[in-house]
């Protein structure tokens, strides 16, 4: 077990060159991310529009010819 972070010859540690050397990958996958939840947050939306519409329409819909 290391009590101290080893370092390269410019004096980084692994997750500092781990971060420099992804940060544009980083970047991307965050923007990757942001895109994928405001998709899915509107289709979850939509989802829950429908089955509450399906939830209370009246099956058959109303009969506006029939003797009540």
């Amino acid at each position: 077990m290391h009590l101290t972070k080893p370092l390269n010859k410019d004096n980084q540690t692994a997750e500092e060159l781990f971060a420099a050397r992804n940060e544009r990958l980083h970047r991307d996958a965050k923007e990757w991310l942001m895109r994928t939840t405001e998709n899915c947050t509107i289709l979850s939306v939509f989802i829950a529009t429908v089955a509450f519409a399906a939830a209370y329409t009246v099956p058959g819909g109303p009969n506006q010819y029939s003797n009540p």
